[in-house]
């Protein structure tokens, strides 16, 4: 597989820049193009007596701006590579099927994200959002985790045939 494009999902963390980083490494074997999305997701909670208009307005715009900064980010580390970045943000409730649509729409490669995995039963596994990227995607995903978070795997005692 030649690697023409790939894109970065960011939602700011620090799982999210060192998968910036690796993106950036492997946009440089390919076309050195990628393309960085953060999905802005706001937060409303209404003040007492505040105008309900204006407190939705408030919520999304800060979830913009810091859904503007976490791309910023991944440019700047693209840029520092030496690869070219496009940087988009959305507006959505739920970050995996706009990850997904603009990977397919800019014609990705690889889609490269970080995933804290969830802090559930299942820690050994990806969280919601790879998750869901990972299930709803035709185009390959390469999930990198936090190593402090990630949980050994358990084997059995019985070796694999």
């Amino acid at each position: 597989m030649f690697i023409e494009k790939v894109c970065v999902a960011s939602d700011g963390s620090d799982v999210a820049v060192r998968a910036a980083q690796m993106a950036a490494v492997l946009a440089q074997t390919g076309a050195r193009r990628m393309v960085a999305v953060s999905v802005a997701q706001p937060r409303f909670s209404l003040a007492p007596g505040a105008p309900y208009g204006a407190s939705l307005q408030s919520a999304a715009d800060q979830a913009l701006k810091a859904a503007r900064a976490h791309v910023d980010t991944v440019a700047r580390i693209a840029e520092a590579g030496g690869v070219a970045c496009e940087a988009l943000i959305t507006l959505a409730s739920s970050p995996g099927p706009e990850i997904v649509r603009i990977a397919e729409d800019y014609g990705c490669d690889l889609i490269v994200m970080g995933s804290h995995g969830p802090s559930t039963i299942d820690r050994g596994y990806a969280g919601s959002v790879a998750r869901y990227v990972m299930a709803a995607s035709a185009i390959p995903v390469l999930v990198l985790r936090d190593p402090r978070e990630a949980a050994r795997p358990e084997f059995g005692e019985e070796p694999l045939p």
